[in-house]
């Protein structure tokens, strides 16, 4: 038995580099779902120099931080009328529950 095994292995490494047995990895592709989407450079201004783009880039970040302080304060706003809307409900459903007795 164990020469057979022996005999098997000593086979396969002699005729490996001679090209009779080909060993081969599968190929794996690795899909880590959708890429970055492309940026759409069309509404870019133009600048000369460099100075001009890091005042632009400036503008665009003031913009940003704005942008992202009107959604906190939407947002906030929205929890709140949500809650007021839940309690409107809940005393709904309270004189509701007193007058249909």
């Amino acid at each position: 038995m164990r020469t057979t095994i022996l005999l098997a292995c000593c086979c396969v490494v002699l005729l490996a580099p001679v090209g009779c047995v080909q060993l081969r990895a599968p190929d794996v592709q690795v899909n880590m779902g959708p890429g970055p989407e492309d940026v759409d450079s069309s509404r870019v201004p133009p600048t000369a120099t460099h100075e001009e783009a890091r005042i632009e880039l400036t503008k665009a970040y003031r913009h940003i931080h704005y942008l992202e302080y009107q959604n906190t304060r939407l947002q906030e706003k929205y929890e709140k009328a949500r809650e007021e809307r839940e309690e409107y409900k809940d005393k709904y459903k309270r004189l509701k529950d007193k007058y249909d007795d």
